[in-house]
């Protein structure tokens, strides 16, 4: 059985499309489709979901935008942490094809951007023929029936610690692999706004242990360290519970942590 490709002018014809074809995909650079399906339309080429609109505060970005064209904008104009997972995905001819919808949306396995856009608190705009959703990419799932990503919101932040490590092979996406993001201001010698998120077989992120860092005093002790190890240890493996992840990737993690709060000593 052969493969039917559809095409859109624009956001609103391929919603339209997506109606009238249920079961249809929608695919981006499909740099990591294997086998393509049955029926699918690629957001290449649809001008209104390939922008970015930088503001004050925050950048909106169109999920058909390639990393290419993000990085493209400068170091100066994204958060860190965001420039520097964009930097180590692939390489430069792959990263031309490969739009942040797909990476944001990829099914099974959290890829790449997925931490530090949890870190940074982006926000996802889903839209269908009547109805546009917003939820954080904390939450995110899939994306619901019917309707499509339309817009990535970024906020600006540029925090005073920002740490964002790859786990796994360095040219590959696995089932070893994994990102992992840590941001932190400080206030008059206290922590405040701490966001710690790991993307992978599953993603990790707690408020709870987040809310727990905050307003510590700093420098952190040997003893403060002890604590929020025992933590989050706490916490992500409630979150691994039946989750597939080695032993070899939940050390990993674990010492990701550790090395984040020596950072605060």
């Amino acid at each position: 059985m052969g493969k039917t490709i559809l095409y859109a002018k624009n956001a609103a014809e391929l919603i339209k499309i997506l109606s009238n074809n249920p079961g249809t995909k929608v695919v981006g650079g499909c740099t990591r489709i294997e086998t393509l399906p049955d029926k699918f339309i690629s957001t290449r080429g649809i001008k209104d979901l390939s922008y970015i609109s930088r503001h004050e505060r925050y950048i909106d970005v169109g999920p058909g935008t390639t990393l290419s064209e993000l990085l493209a904008i400068g170091q100066t104009h994204l958060p860190p942490i965001l420039y520097e997972a964009l930097t180590c995905i692939a390489n430069p001819l792959i990263r031309n094809t490969a739009t942040i919808g797909g990476n944001i949306c990829s099914e099974n396995h959290k890829l790449t951007l997925f931490a530090p856009l949890m870190a940074l608190d982006a926000k996802l705009e889903f839209k269908n023929q009547t109805e546009t959703r917003t939820e954080n990419i904390r939450n995110f799932k899939s994306i619901p029936d019917g309707f499509i990503l339309s817009n990535i919101r970024i906020p600006l932040v540029d925090a005073e610690l920002s740490i964002f490590r790859r786990i796994g092979h360095e040219h590959s996406i696995t089932q070893q692999s994994a990102s992992f993001a840590f941001l932190a201001d400080t206030e008059k010698n206290s922590l405040l706004n701490v966001h710690l998120a790991f993307a992978g077989p599953f993603t990790f992120h707690s408020k709870e242990f987040e809310n727990f860092m905050s307003g510590r005093r700093l420098p952190l002790t040997q003893r403060d360290i002890s604590q929020l190890e025992e933590a989050v240890a706490e916490h992500f493996q409630k979150a691994a519970t039946d989750q597939m992840i080695t032993d070899v990737m939940r050390q990993q993690f674990f010492n990701l942590a550790r090395y984040s709060f020596e950072q605060l000593t």
